[in-house]
């Protein structure tokens, strides 16, 4: 086995205009985009939140020198968002605080992406104040609208988007990215994985589009690969990172086809040389455990058991499908983040052996603001707090910033189920 010291986790690389080296500190582990909940309600601007000096503090203890940090999901507009608490970057007092914790994670040495978010029909109009939008007038069907602060809400259907609504989110996105950028970051993430707009577009149980939008598997990725381009032509390609679950179920992502569309995302996206792409590990899931995950994709009712009438005559993933192995190849050159399910005893082997370029851990770096000098010197993992992962509370700084009666994780202790990576 190779000495932890001198893993590939800790070596120099460059992903795009994203350079993950200083000085004589380099690592390619990755701080997971995560949402917290813990920004400031604005007093200026009905609706939103932005950071503050708590949300500088929680950034700056996860920062490595060398280190790439993805911030967590900011939505690109008030109709973008669907929780409470969580810091957007479309008003100027948001983007002067995002500056701050860009500041502060670039004095310590890291480099930091925003990751771009459009929750689409995962909104609630009791939140954004107007109605949810998606590919097609496809609701949510849970009881229950359960990440909003809204807990006995149910969900809208949505307004299927025309071309002007498609043109118009578009150039939200690319607002957000110039915004981005002059806060300081070093680029962005397009978030299209987890059911969030860009996937309500990719997957067929939620895009029932008859136009250049929906249908085939590269007309499923026309908005995605149309965002994708408006954003590299806005803020340069090297420094566009894009994030996708192939085998996701959250929020209702039920779609068929998922090793024909994902190849072909990822074929598309290498062409356009993005800094990176960010895959999800099949094994995980923001609900259900990794063994229930795993069992519902190799399960011989695959249709009926993710619930889409258009997966009803899909056949079940053997294992050998699961892996992220077939869209890696797909990337050729183009750097891979891979995130899903990390811990201390798992996340060494397939770095060396080439399947992915950086592992973007999540809920450990919660509780281990050290977490990558934990790995280095393999000092155990302390064990974090699902309780505490979503704010706001009273108390934000608990569970965030500060970790009081911390215990040690076992070292192959199976990750809590969560919203996060």
């Amino acid at each position: 086995m190779i000495p932890h010291t001198t893993s590939k986790l800790f070596s120099p690389a460059t992903f795009g205009a994203f350079k993950l080296n200083h000085r004589r500190v380099y690592s390619t582990v990755v701080l997971a985009p995560l949402t917290r909940n813990r920004a400031t309600k604005s007093q200026k601007h009905e609706r939103t939140w932005y950071p503050d000096e708590l949300n500088v503090t929680y950034y700056a203890q996860r920062t490595t020198p060398g280190g790439l940090i993805i911030s967590e999901a900011c939505p690109v507009s008030i109709e973008a968002s669907g929780m409470l608490g969580v810091p957007g970057i479309f008003t100027d007092e948001q983007k002067a605080g995002w500056k701050k914790v860009v500041d502060a994670v670039h004095a310590k040495g890291g480099v930091i992406a925003m990751q771009l978010w459009h929750q689409g029909r995962n909104t609630h109009s009791r939140v954004t104040g107007r109605p949810p939008i998606s590919a097609s007038a496809v609701p949510i069907t849970d009881s229950v609208h359960r990440w909003s602060g809204i807990p006995t809400e149910a969900w809208e259907t949505p307004k299927a988007m025309t071309q002007a609504d498609i043109d118009r989110v578009k150039g939200e996105y690319v607002a957000a990215a110039v915004a981005a950028r002059e806060a300081g970051f070093d680029g962005v993430e397009l978030h299209a994985a987890n059911g969030y707009l860009p996937d309500q577009f990719m997957h067929s149980n939620i895009n029932r589009r008859t136009d250049a939008y929906g249908g085939s598997p590269e007309n499923r990725c026309r908005f995605l690969l149309e965002l994708v381009a408006e954003l590299g032509q806005a803020i340069g390609f090297d420094r566009v990172g894009v994030r996708l679950a192939p085998f996701g179920f959250f929020n209702q992502t039920r779609g068929h086809g998922r090793i024909e569309q994902w190849t072909y995302a990822c074929r598309k996206l290498a062409a356009l040389d993005v800094a990176y792409v960010h895959l999800i590990e099949p094994r995980f899931d923001e609900v259900r455990s990794e063994q229930d995950k795993l069992r519902d994709l190799t399960s011989p009712s695959l249709g009926a058991t993710v619930g889409s009438e258009d997966a009803d005559d899909e056949p079940p993933f053997t294992e050998d499908q699961l892996t992220l192995k077939l869209f890696r190849a797909e990337l050729g050159n183009t750097p891979c983040i891979v995130a899903g399910g990390y811990n201390p005893s798992n996340c060494w082997d397939g770095i060396e052996e080439g399947e992915h370029d950086a592992i973007a851990f999540g809920r450990y770096f919660t509780s281990n603001a050290d977490l990558v000098e934990r790995l280095k010197t393999d000092k155990p993992f302390m064990r974090y707090d699902r309780f505490r992962f979503y704010g706001p509370f009273p108390d934000n700084e608990i569970g965030y910033t500060v970790h009081p009666n911390q215990e040690i994780a076992a070292p192959d202790e199976a990750p809590q189920t969560s919203h996060g990576a």
